[in-house]
């Protein structure tokens, strides 16, 4: 043990040189503390980052005091004071200092006490910041997500069912104000969202940074008794006071998902995962707004990822699976067939056939609606070709999804399809159901000016739901408007809504526009709805959507011909 003696009989100059050969082959700072003289001696490296004076500090303990983060000098005081007096030989503790700008630095701060003559006692140790290993945060002072994943591991292993809840909060526009405010802005805001959070939870709560402008709070206080729903309150409203305050320089808004009482046989991973979940649920129902973990809704979740999947793999197995139904369209008053609309069916061994309502949403969110469209439409078109041999005037009536129109080179699948297929264009009828982006994408409008020119008609599909506006006719200049089945069913009901598809269907006229009523079910419905002088109905009463052959069966061949 000569170099433990050599160390205690050095001079303070030695000592420091020795510690600054060592600092020239490592990112930590190393320091040597003398309990007997209260004498702390750090690298020149250390002064650059923290408020030290000299590379040599005396009366080094109250020194600490203003080096340290409050709340954490008690703990480090005591672990030192073991040291001190020979009850520990190691001092090992994650702990905030502040920077020489006064901001929040996570360390890690390892030493071992070596004893030389006379029982004098020397801390040699080195400091770690935590930020550089992505185990804390230098902008908001608190430790990172490698730190929360070893917490929670623990945690999640040992005492689960001492968590109350564990908090997701994330701002929900923060991209913007990086985008439109800069870099600077943003971290501004992180800074003051954590300063929010902390002035509202429990000194004993834990809170971590996770990835960009997310944060998870932790709370495993035994008997706490406050509620997450509570504490997101008090966060929130401390967040609108705040930017009141500073004038609404930087606005936003935060939303939270919450998961308690599921935490049994979990690891951080599935919390990570869990928590995403919740929290991306209360920014698809509106953002600035909390909400719990839902077993029932996770499950569904999972689902729809399935169903994706299993559609993406049928897709790619020339659309395996994928169906094309027809609904008959006939004209009025004499009930004779004209047309029919294309409807997709979709079915696999292990969901059987499952409802558009789900899986069409699905294709949308995906994109994958994009390469069902086009099988659509060439499906349609071939069929459609060949039932004119039997109706030469017959029209077949295809969906489309915005996602088409914004995404995909539409107007270049509709030219190709009917140039390869050989059908004319005003036997292709293009149905659009989001006519609520009309009035705002001005894409949509050019599109359907270009479908004109081209002699493809376009249909308004379900007026009188959702943003339905008889200006739509004039601005894209329908042929068709489709009065929805649940405008029909409210018309029956009652005369005023009876009296205002009335005045709908002589507008439409009086524009040039004909008019197809969706949803007849009943002679009696058709008998009524018919005094509206609609040019066309669709429904069950002349029949359901059906397969091609079915169809044929039905409607085309000459004895069952409507």
């Amino acid at each position: 043990m000569e170099y433990i003696a050599a160390l205690q009989n050095m001079s303070i100059d030695q000592l420091t040189a020795v510690i600054e050969v060592l600092q020239r082959s490592s990112d930590s700072y190393f320091y040597i503390y003398d309990f007997s003289k209260d004498t702390y001696i750090v690298t020149g490296k250390m002064l650059q980052r923290f408020p030290f004076e000299n590379t040599v500090t005396e009366n080094a303990s109250s020194f600490f005091k203003k080096l340290m983060y409050p709340s954490d000098f008690p703990k480090v005081d005591a672990d030192l004071a073991k040291c001190a007096s020979g009850e520990q030989d190691t001092h090992c503790l994650e702990y905030r200092w502040l920077d020489r700008k006064g901001k929040i630095v996570w360390i890690e701060c390892r030493g071992t006490v070596i004893t030389g003559n006379g029982g004098h006692r020397l801390l040699f140790g080195r400091v770690t910041e935590l930020g550089k290993e992505a185990k804390a945060d230098n902008i908001t002072g608190l430790r990172r997500e490698v730190r929360f994943q070893y917490d929670a591991e623990e945690i999640l292993r040992d005492r689960p069912q001492s968590i109350n809840y564990m908090m997701r909060i994330g701002i929900d526009n923060f991209k913007e104000i990086n985008e439109k405010e800069g870099v600077e802005a943003g971290d501004n805001v992180l800074r003051e969202l954590v300063d929010c959070i902390l002035a509202i939870v429990d000194t004993k709560v834990d809170v971590y940074r996770l990835m960009a402008d997310e944060f998870m709070i932790v709370d495993s206080i035994p008997g706490s008794g406050k509620a997450a729903g509570d504490i997101y309150n008090a966060i929130k409203n401390k967040v609108a006071e705040t930017q009141r305050e500073k004038e609404y320089n930087c606005f936003y808004t935060i939303s939270a998902g919450v998961m308690q009482n599921e935490f049994e046989d979990k690891g951080a991973g599935d919390i990570m995962r869990l928590t995403e979940f919740a929290l991306n649920e209360a920014k698809r129902k509106g953002k600035n707004q909390m909400a719990m973990f839902d077993r029932d809704a996770y499950d569904e979740f999972l689902k729809r990822l399935d169903i994706r999947k299993l559609m993406r793999r049928d897709i790619n197995d020339n659309f395996k699976g994928f169906q094309v139904f027809y609904q008959p369209i006939v004209s009025t008053p004499d009930y004779k067939l004209i047309g029919a609309e294309a409807l997709l069916r979709w079915g696999c061994e292990k969901y059987g056939n499952v409802s558009p309502a789900v899986f069409i949403p699905i294709l949308e969110e995906s994109g994958l609606i994009i390469p069902v469209g086009r099988y659509v439409m060439w499906q349609a078109a071939n069929t459609c070709k060949k039932w004119r041999e039997i109706l030469p005037d017959f029209h077949i009536n295809v969906n489309l999804s915005y996602v088409q129109i914004h995404k995909s080179d539409l107007m270049s699948d509709v030219d190709r399809c009917i140039s390869e297929v050989g059908i004319p264009p005003e036997s292709l009828v293009l149905e659009l159901t989001e006519s609520g982006y009309i009035e705002t994408d001005s894409r949509i409008k050019d599109l359907f000016r270009d479908l004109k020119t081209k002699n493809v008609d376009v249909a308004l599909d379900d007026f009188g739901t959702g943003y339905s506006n008889m200006r739509y006719l004039k601005e894209i200049e329908a042929k068709t408007v489709k009065i929805d089945r649940s405008f029909v069913v409210q018309a029956l009901k009652n005369d005023h809504d009876y009296n205002i598809i009335t005045h709908i269907i002589d507008m439409a006229h009086d524009l040039g526009s004909y008019v197809c009523m969706e949803g007849i079910e009943e002679e009696d419905e058709l008998n009524k709805m018919m005094k509206t002088k609609p040019d066309m109905i669709q429904g069950y009463y002349f029949g359901k959507p059906s397969s091609k052959d079915q169809f044929e069966e039905n409607f085309l061949q000459s004895k069952n011909m409507l």
